[in-house]
């Protein structure tokens, strides 16, 4: 489906990446509608017909001013299994039609993502960062992408008499994304192809460039709003594609350029947006956000235009002034609201969004003396001082899922304090240092053979978080050989020993050897090895 208005010189690349299509054309219908182009695009498609001995049909009309009304007339005279939407200044991937048809056709899937590219433009990126067979639209950002540029079963559509909105002048594909998605039994997304590049006129010449008034983007996401109020149930599917809506269409909007704007304009810009605020965020919608959309969401809630203005001048000076804790729990310090307020702690609280981050970290230090693994480097929790830090190596049985906590030497670093503002973080206590006897650290008893999957725990102020180690490795520590030690229990059995980052997790490997020489040799063979190395560097 090609709905062009005035694509000149876009159109012609946009024609060559649909006769590259590895489906092959005779699996293809092609259906271009020319919504009144004056600049010549009309002609050119009626050529391009002439010219390919493949099903083509081109379709003029007078001007729509939106792409709704050609959309939907190539789709009255559809007649495929499957329908994908093309721009006329976009292109394909020459192995899209057959990726995303191999999709559908594997997955029974109703609607099927195509992997986005932007060409000047900003696409979606995380939701395509892998294939998907069955995708779950009520988490994750596969409701993030309302764009049209999608295969989609044309038998659904039909059904559920599904087309765009012709009186709405934005978020018209939205509109119809949505309502294809929710009828959609299957959804699955192609993401290890670049299946579709969205490529920025130069011109500008579409209606979403040129941009419109808040107050129309307002208006248009109240309709979306309504339409998933109707179409879902209350509960968790609702509350998810209700706050994409309010996200995107409302709080993200009040960025720098409300900061840029003359007091009496940011005024008329908050009342405008209270009353969709008001309507919009429940509870439940609240909860789903991060701390500045919380505190964003609460100003145009009540008004507060001033407060608000300061509240996105503190989230782009990167968050100045010092966390507070509050038995066990982390606060933020926003300009607004004070830490007295009544609204404070549930607006402000950041204890989870800090430890999905934490601890900081980073492992510098290893060393085999024996049985005994030496460990050093440095971890603390993002926020908070380190004045009663507790660091532990813990250490898990890759296959009974067994824990073993190691307790750190803490180590004086004054050299790693962090400022915020006028505020300053201590990390003082943050270094470390550990031994882990592996003849003795099981309770007296020796270290079970098996991998065990190396993290470091962080506690502090009643809060505790805990980071793999294989991705947190300074320059001096990587993969190393093979150690030789001997563990008590069985004859003192000899062991051979290696530690190893493994996708993004740090593993020791513990086996026990089929000889004591064949462990010694192994060992000696790795320090000789290293020696020569050693000289020749």
């Amino acid at each position: 489906m090609l709905p062009v208005y005035n694509a000149l010189p876009y159109l012609e690349q946009t024609l060559a990446s649909i006769a590259q299509q590895s489906i092959g054309m005779d699996a293809l219908e092609i259906i271009a509608v020319d919504d009144g182009s004056t600049d010549g695009s009309g002609e050119r498609l009626d050529a391009w017909a002439t010219d390919r001995p493949w099903r083509m049909k081109v379709i003029h009309q007078e001007a729509s001013g939106g792409p709704s009304r050609p959309r939907n007339v190539g789709l009255d005279h559809a007649s495929g299994t499957y329908v994908f939407f093309l721009d006329g200044d976009d292109c394909l991937g020459p192995e899209a039609l057959e990726r995303l048809v191999a999709m559908a056709e594997k997955n029974s899937s109703d609607v099927v993502l195509a992997k986005l590219v932007g060409v000047g433009r900003r696409v979606p990126r995380q939701v395509f960062a892998k294939n998907v067979d069955k995708a779950d639209l009520s988490k994750g950002d596969v409701y993030y992408t309302l764009m049209p540029f999608k295969l989609f079963r044309r038998s659904m559509l039909e059904a559920h008499g599904i087309r765009f909105p012709e009186h709405m002048r934005i978020s018209e594909d939205q509109h119809f994304v949505a309502r294809a998605y929710l009828h959609s039994k299957v959804i699955s997304i192609v993401g290890d192809y670049d299946c579709y590049y969205v490529v920025k006129r130069g011109d500008e010449g579409n209606i979403t460039a040129n941009g419109l008034e808040l107050s129309a983007v307002l208006q248009q996401a109240d309709e979306m709003v309504r339409l998933v109020t109707d179409m879902t149930e209350p509960g968790p599917l609702r509350n998810h594609l209700i706050t994409r809506h309010v996200r995107v269409e409302m709080v993200r909007r009040f960025d720098r350029r409300f900061l840029d704007a003359d007091a009496a304009t940011r005024r008329e810009l908050v009342e405008l947006a209270r009353p969709y605020a008001r309507k919009w965020i429940t509870p439940a919608v609240l909860a789903e956000f991060v701390l500045h959309e919380r505190l964003v969401s609460h100003c145009l809630r009540e008004g507060l235009a001033d407060e608000l203005a300061a509240v996105v001048e503190w989230e782009l000076a990167d968050r100045p002034g010092k966390a507070l804790t509050r038995n066990g729990r982390l606060y933020a310090a926003p300009p607004y609201p004070t830490a007295d307020s009544p609204v404070y702690e549930d607006l402000c609280e950041i204890t989870s969004d800090m430890l999905k981050v934490s601890p900081r970290r980073r492992l510098d230090h290893l060393l085999w003396r024996g049985s005994v693994l030496e460990l050093g480097g440095y971890g603390y929790l993002d926020q908070v001082d380190t004045d009663d830090l507790v660091t532990e190596l813990v250490l898990r049985h890759a296959r009974s899922g067994k824990e073993i906590a190691v307790r750190c030497e803490q180590v004086p670093s004054p050299h790693l304090t962090v400022a915020r503002g006028k505020e300053t973080y201590d990390y003082g206590r943050a270094c470390f240092r550990a031994r882990i006897d592996l003849a003795s650290v099981d309770d007296g008893r020796a270290l079970p053979s098996g991998d065990w999957h190396l993290s470091l725990r962080c506690t502090a102020h009643g809060m505790s978080a805990r980071g793999a180690l294989g991705g947190a490795l300074g320059n001096g520590v990587g993969r190393r050989g093979p150690h030789a030690l001997s563990l008590p229990g069985n004859g003192k059995r000899v062991h051979t020993a290696r530690i190893l980052p493994d996708d993004g997790q740090l593993v020791l490997q513990l086996r026990p050897a089929p000889s004591a020489v064949t462990a010694y040799a192994f060992s000696v063979t790795g320090k000789a090895a290293r020696a020569l190395r050693a000289r020749l560097t």
